[in-house]
């Protein structure tokens, strides 16, 4: 399906034909932004025709994801991006795929492979509202692309950091296998979301420093600024990072711990249970003369005794603080 714009400082026409695409834009002040969506091989080819694209960046268009990558020609360039959401109801289950933009001096073409787009909807709705915007160029549009695409970025990576601070509260309260599970979890769920945003902020960087020949420069400045917030949430998903980190070695403190006061409680089980069987053992001798074996007191009188190792060992051990 395809939607086409364009907007100048008169208004915003919508339906533009684009068999002469280049007289709606003889006003250099003026924008045709053509949208794309749930793109069809022969609609990209037809375009491909029309604009001139550069076939190779086009297979692109038609895969499913493929890492972001720009690709500068003589007068246009290509550039895709990182779009995330969740799937399956999973928190952090992401499913990658990419925003195809073809950009030249004066048009604008974006590419999905599905029906919706927020990113797209909400940087339109701007130019909707303001079509002035045209004459700021077809990299302000870019611009605002880049940045609704990174302001979705940051509710998952925030997700994911209140995650990592509510299992720090649970495991300095109860460390188990449950906990240990969802630690593993969280970290294999940062680990994605840094190996999917790590070339999209290479791009922003790139997009920021390359000296493009229809770039003005305040729009190099808007691209670092994009890239300054990607640098912000590399350093969230790096703290978050850390606290797993820390999550584990709580856990494996506290398993030590547990093991070492059990080990201290088996300790003095045994120390225990060692003295009272050479009592027994002692007695148990097949001797015949043993003072006291004739005794009617003799078993009470053991077994006293044995009561009274014991809560003297018991006092000791809790004196000595092993208890």
């Amino acid at each position: 399906m395809i939607k086409t714009y364009l907007f100048s400082a008169a208004g915003t026409k919508e339906n533009v034909p684009l068999d002469d695409w280049r007289s709606q834009v003889k006003d250099d002040n003026a924008l045709l932004w053509v949208d794309v969506r749930s793109v069809t091989e022969a609609e990209i080819n037809g375009l491909a025709d029309k604009f001139g694209l550069h076939k190779l960046p086009i297979e692109s268009c038609l895969d499913t994801y493929r890492r972001p990558h720009l690709y500068e020609f003589q007068d246009h360039f290509y550039v895709n991006m990182t779009t995330v959401s969740k799937t399956n109801g999973k928190s952090h289950a992401m499913k990658p795929s990419e925003l195809n933009l073809f950009v030249g001096h004066n048009y604008l073409i974006t590419v999905v492979t599905e029906e919706k787009s927020d990113a797209v909807d909400l940087a339109l709705k701007d130019y909707l509202t303001n079509p002035a915007l045209g004459d700021r160029g077809s990299t302000h549009a870019i611009y605002l692309l880049a940045e609704d695409l990174v302001e979705t970025y940051f509710p998952i990576v925030e997700q994911l950091d209140e995650e990592a601070d509510r299992l720090e509260d649970v495991m300095l309260n109860k460390a188990d296998k449950q906990s240990l599970k969802k630690l593993f979890k969280l970290k294999r769920e940062c680990f994605n979301i840094r190996r999917l945003l790590g070339p999209q902020r290479d791009i922003f960087n790139e997009l920021a420093r390359r000296d493009f020949s229809f770039i003005q420069n305040e729009n190099s400045i808007y691209f670092q600024d994009v890239y300054n917030r990607m640098i912000r949430i590399f350093d969230m998903m790096d703290t978050i990072r850390e606290i797993l980190s820390g999550n584990l070695d709580i856990y494996l403190s506290t398993v030590s711990n547990r093991l070492n006061e059990v080990m201290k409680a088996l300790t003095v089980a045994a120390t225990i249970l060692m003295t009272l069987s050479f009592i027994t053992g002692f007695y148990g001798m097949n001797f015949t003369h043993i003072p006291g074996l004739r005794s009617p007191y003799a078993f009470h009188l053991v077994v006293a005794a044995m009561v009274v190792i014991i809560l003297g060992m018991l006092w000791r051990f809790k004196k000595k603080g092993w208890l």
